[in-house]
């Protein structure tokens, strides 16, 4: 949940303290709602869409408990995520060798599934 997200990730505190004053966690999560991935699991449970997630494990700007919500509202729908955890943060992600093996893993998730 975007809410969530903005709510514990250290990245956005300012956010947080710019909304805490008017508005509680829980009357933000019905507000941002329609930006809820959370919300759309059942409609990303597909037979012809595969998913890959990729998982930092030392993300604070998305704490990885909301991550591995999400995924567990995927595998609920009925959706089996392919699931890559790396030892890293949100940003260090983008970076070596985090992103070579992000991209290595996507390559071989595509030539599975048979596309390009």
């Amino acid at each position: 949940s975007l809410a969530d997200m903005v709510w514990t990730g250290r990245a956005t505190r300012s956010i947080r303290r710019s909304l805490e004053p008017v508005i509680e966690l829980t009357d933000l999560r019905r507000a941002w709602g329609p930006l809820n991935l959370e919300n759309y699991a059942h409609d990303l449970a597909r037979s012809d869409l595969e998913l890959h997630v990729v998982l930092a494990m030392r993300d604070q700007v998305v704490l990885p408990d909301l991550s591995r919500r999400l995924i567990q509202k995927l595998k609920d729908a009925g959706v089996k995520p392919n699931v890559l955890e790396l030892n890293c943060g949100h940003y260090s992600l983008a970076m070596p060798p985090y992103i070579l093996l992000a991209g290595l893993s996507l390559k071989r998730f595509l030539s599975y599934n048979g596309r390009p």
